[in-house]
């Protein structure tokens, strides 16, 4: 449901550039002028900038690069992922809150997003940090009727969303690394972890978590810059993360249905279009092992398959093993 700041929200833009009587948003909102009054100044805080004139009414000048859903979920194009959203300017990890609410019962689809997040989780255990207002953040509540080993296939997908909504929105040429970060000029622009609930051999619940690195400037990625890169160092140009998160989402929404109707293997397809090093020389490290060969494809399950000098096949799942670009 709108509350009545993003429904003072909607009404100032879908009149842009014209301003808005308060007569009009007392009407359409049943409320006091009053309340009006309260809801602009909070808007205000929030950082819109938006002009009041007596006689004329409000008149919406800009507004901040803010993720709260006002900014993204009216005109978001879904059935279920992001149409109920919940949104921190701190969290410590938006993967945690959202397992909270999952076992709360919180409704398939629902998004959890924070400006900042202060002890954000990556693959392995590693944390992921961005600035306040830099990074894209979000996690996403879904009850997938699968078993444990196949949850890979979602943070594949989840992959998927991401280079075609940079395709889409930014005509950035993204792909996709074994099993599911992307990549962007042979730096990582977005990590994917999944977190889940199971019971024997039943997901209760999966927590897909994304992280864009959007804005960040050169020097926020620290001693990252040889591994990381972020849209507005590839681009030269601030990103609307509000844009890019609708996007995502929309892409998330679309493939999640798709899997669901059809399974992992247009997914499959899809990933295997965009993924980095197919077919070309790899090395895979295990946690005493490296082995070299061609990553030759990805199996019906997500699986990697490595072709070794020998002519034999290898077969990694995700989880176990880390992949990096071979010598020819």
């Amino acid at each position: 449901m709108l509350d009545a700041k993003q429904k003072i929200l909607h009404l100032l833009r879908s009149e842009r550039p014209d301003p808005v009587s308060g007569e009009l948003i007392c009407r359409h909102l049943n409320v006091s002028r009053t309340a009006i009054w309260k809801n602009i100044e909070a808007l205000r805080r929030d950082g819109y900038e938006i002009e009041a004139k007596p006689r004329s009414g409000y008149r919406l000048i800009s507004s901040p690069d803010i993720l709260a859903p006002s900014e993204w979920q009216t005109g978001l194009k879904s059935k279920i992922i992001g149409r109920e959203a919940r949104y921190f300017k701190s969290v410590s990890s938006t993967n945690d809150a959202a397992k909270e609410l999952a076992r709360l019962g919180a409704k398939e689809g629902t998004t959890v997003l924070a400006e900042e997040q202060t002890s954000g989780k990556g693959r392995l255990g590693r944390v992921w940090r961005a600035p306040s207002g830099a990074g894209l953040s979000f996690s996403i509540i879904l009850y997938p009727k699968v078993n444990p080993m196949e949850v890979s296939q979602l943070t594949m997908l989840g992959a998927v969303a991401v280079v075609n909504a940079l395709k889409q929105e930014l005509g950035v040429p993204a792909g996709v690394k074994w099993p599911n970060d992307v990549y962007l000029q042979g730096l990582k622009v977005c990590g994917i972890l999944a977190e889940m609930a199971a019971e024997a051999d039943q997901v209760k619940y999966l927590v897909l978590g994304i992280g864009v690195n959007v804005n960040q400037r050169s020097e926020d990625l620290g001693e990252l810059i040889h591994s990381a890169i972020s849209l507005r160092a590839f681009t030269g140009r601030k990103i609307s993360r509000s844009k890019l998160l609708g996007a995502i989402l929309e892409q998330l929404d679309f493939l999640y249905d798709l899997w669901q109707e059809q399974g992992f293997a247009p997914v499959r397809t899809l990933w295997k279009e965009n993924a980095l090093w197919l077919e070309s020389p790899v090395q895979v490290s295990g946690l005493h092992e490296v082995w070299q060969g061609l990553m030759e494809d990805i199996d019906a399950h997500g699986a990697l398959v490595l072709r070794l000098a020998d002519g034999s096949r290898k077969i990694f799942h995700s989880g176990e093993v880390s992949l990096r670009p071979g010598h020819h």
